[in-house]
């Protein structure tokens, strides 16, 4: 058990140095905004969707692929119970001007994508992308239906449909688009050149530290003025590292899922809240001010749940 500690412990450590770089950079040098978006744009639409495809193209069959929709299944329902926690107390604590929407969807849905897949990965290798992808499906499609749908809601530019063409083109981030590819190819037998593989391999591995980076970066300058009542801030944390991660696994262990799956799952619901909620407060002209800072705090917060998360889910 010492050994595995251990393990978790420079994982950790290791994305935490990464992290500490961007950190760094930003604190001694001028980075503009433009320069931030440069990290932004390597990481979402050039080295994780390569990353993605390449590592599905290696590591998973057929067969592999076929267990992924009932962990899907798995995590909608644990992303929705936790839905409904997040709903009973913003009835509770009746959040501040127009900030319900963000309360619940800030409660409920983590960073999946952008931290969490660089994150598993590095913890567990390759073959954690298949739960993280699960899991991803399963956060995506609450917050860009229930959680899009409360936080227009809160806005000032009419209701939102539940469901719509956009809502269905937001579930297919160029990342996504790189794991369906992968997934066709394995599907199909139709494998890329080795050169292209190589290629892909070679970008996708910038991924991590650009995506550490970047949240580094973000570090730099953040105020806790503006956040607001603290049992607001408290609750809504509570739910992001406490409440979410202990649903899903106990989900995980009464579905009986495997060992890398729950320890993934819990990983992924443990994670900081996701970025897309200051995008579309801002959007719905709510409060995009509170959801930025939410994001912000419980991004600064997980140098110190992932590496204790990291530690629990090695009792699984």
């Amino acid at each position: 058990m010492s050994g595995v500690l251990s393990q978790a412990l420079n994982s950790v450590l290791t994305l935490f140095l990464m992290g500490l770089v961007g950190y760094l950079t930003a604190r001694f040098s001028s980075i503009s905004r433009e320069l931030k978006n440069v990290f932004t744009f390597l990481v979402v639409r050039v080295s994780l969707p390569l990353f993605l495809f390449s590592t599905t193209v290696k590591s998973y069959s057929q067969e592999q692929l076929a267990e992924l929709g009932i962990w899907v299944g798995v995590g909608t329902l644990t992303v929705f119970l936790t839905f409904l926690v997040a709903l009973s107390f913003s009835r509770l604590v009746r959040p501040q001007g127009r900030r319900k929407g963000i309360y619940c969807a800030a409660f409920t849905a983590s960073n999946t994508m952008y931290i969490g897949i660089p994150i598993n990965l590095a913890l567990f290798g390759e073959k954690a992308l298949g739960p993280a992808m699960a899991y991803f499906l399963a956060n995506a499609l609450f917050f860009w239906s229930a959680g899009n749908y409360l936080m227009s809601l809160d806005g000032q530019v009419g209701r939102a449909p539940f469901i719509s063409f956009d809502t269905l083109k937001r579930l297919l981030p160029p990342p996504m688009i790189g794991f369906i590819i992968g997934i066709f190819s394995v599907v199909t037998g139709i494998k890329p050149p080795n050169f292209f593989m190589a290629a892909a391999s070679n970008i996708g591995a910038m991924n991590t530290p650009l995506a550490l980076m970047y949240i580094g970066l973000g570090f730099h300058g953040l105020s806790l003025s503006k956040l607001g009542p603290a049992k607001e801030i408290i609750t809504v944390l509570s739910g992001r590292f406490f409440i979410c991660p202990a649903i899903t696994l106990a989900f995980c262990l009464w579905f009986h899922a495997p060992t890398l799956t729950a320890q993934v799952f819990t990983i992924q619901s443990s994670l900081p809240v996701l970025a897309a909620a200051s995008i579309m407060a801002g959007y719905y002209r709510s409060d995009p001010d509170y959801a930025s800072l939410l994001v912000s705090l419980s991004t600064f917060l997980s140098l110190i749940t992932i590496p204790l998360f990291r530690i629990i889910v090695t009792l699984i």
